[in-house]
């Protein structure tokens, strides 16, 4: 009986000898409210200027290659437009601060499926009928006039998935337009590039109320150099 009581206040001596860090510290740890202070390191904790988050948002924007709108930018991309949609886009862009400078360049986009009207007798009738498919709500149209085995048809879209094409021959087809088709296979097809520099603030948000006309296409950097 003694020497369990004997044993008993050992134990408790040596439990207190251990709590007091007699025989050292366990690990690195140290009690719960040391370590997180050293954690947090409150020395190093500041709070960001306007400036800072500017900065922070333009770095992640640099890591992401995703641009932010809300911020003024040197210099993008929009694009690239078919013949019917780069009349449009140009109109619009035309219309953002007189400071933001557009340059328009083609774009060579190879494998395309174009669907299209089969060619009139003369450029008149084409137009003729170019006319009557605007009253329909039709906008990306073109009536190819230079020199090739489609000279005088009208151009109804070019889509790189062949299902695309065929949804849109079935969309048109709907509205009553007859004698649509589909290109047999994908043809090279000269496309419409954006190029915006000194866009401020304001000028980037109309830029990403336009892109949201034409959700297919993309805004980007400008390439370095």
């Amino acid at each position: 009986m003694k020497l369990a009581f004997l044993l008993l206040v050992l134990v408790n001596l040596l439990l207190f000898a251990w709590q007091q860090g007699v025989f050292g510290r366990y690990g690195d740890g140290g009690r719960e409210p040391e370590r997180v202070a050293r954690q947090i390191e409150p020395e190093r904790i500041r709070v960001l200027t306007e400036k800072d988050v500017q900065a922070l948002r333009e770095r992640a924007k640099q890591t992401s290659g995703v641009l932010d709108l809300n911020l003024a930018q040197a210099c993008v991309e929009f694009g690239d437009f078919s013949a019917g949609e780069a009349a449009r886009v140009e109109k619009a862009l035309a219309a953002l601060a007189p400071a933001v400078k557009v340059a328009a360049s083609p774009v060579e986009a190879p494998g395309w499926y174009m669907v299209y009207l089969p060619p009139f007798k003369t450029l008149a009738e084409a137009e003729r009928r170019a006319e009557d498919l605007r009253k329909l709500g039709v906008k990306d149209m073109l009536v190819m006039n230079e020199n090739s085995a489609l000279r005088f048809a009208i151009s109804l879209g070019s889509f790189r998935d062949p299902n695309a094409a065929k949804a849109h021959l079935a969309a048109l087809e709907k509205t009553g337009i007859k004698g649509v088709r589909i290109a047999d296979r994908p043809s090279t097809v000269t496309l419409t590039r954006f190029q915006l520099r000194d866009l401020d603030a304001a000028a980037a948000q109309q830029l990403a109320t336009l892109r949201g006309e034409f959700p297919a296409q993309s805004v980007r950097a400008c390439p370095a150099g």
